[in-house]
């Protein structure tokens, strides 16, 4: 687009275009929190005039999104250099399976975003998914009984 002086504006995106960029399979992790009291009460967060439960939230969903988009593009680079360095040996779901356990580990991320994470490297490198679940807040309540 050119202004009246010739000169090429620039168009900045708008946050609907900004939330739009989020895939459609990324998870929504609510956030858990307590408010202390008697009474009932429900945690929630604001956004242009809509109420949603902590941690989905446009805004927060995109901050979310952009840490893990990160992370895919960090692991991706680390798998390849896996495979033609050091873990050469390995096999490509062995090394994914390495980073996922790393990632769980490190809880930079939710357990739904880590499984995200490790897929989106997997499809973008074009290798094989690994069998995940999130299966890890059930080990937690187990070893609690």
């Amino acid at each position: 687009m050119v202004n009246m002086n010739n000169q090429a504006s620039t168009t900045t995106s708008t946050g609907t275009e900004k939330y739009n960029q989020i895939p459609a399979d990324f998870p929504m992790t609510a956030l858990q929190g307590a408010i202390s009291g008697v009474q009932e009460k429900l945690l929630l967060t604001e956004h242009d005039g809509k109420f949603y439960p902590l941690g989905t939230s446009p805004q927060e969903r995109f901050q979310r999104w952009e840490i893990c988009d990160d992370l895919v593009r960090q692991f991706s680079e680390k798998s390849l250099g896996s495979k033609t360095g050091k873990r050469a040996h390995m096999s490509e779901v062995e090394i994914l399976q390495q980073y996922y356990e790393r990632l769980l580990k490190i809880g930079w991320v939710s357990d739904a975003e880590s499984v995200w994470v490790i897929n989106s490297v997997s499809d973008l490198l074009s290798w094989s998914k690994l069998a995940i679940r999130v299966q890890r807040a059930k080990k937690v309540n187990q070893s609690k009984t």
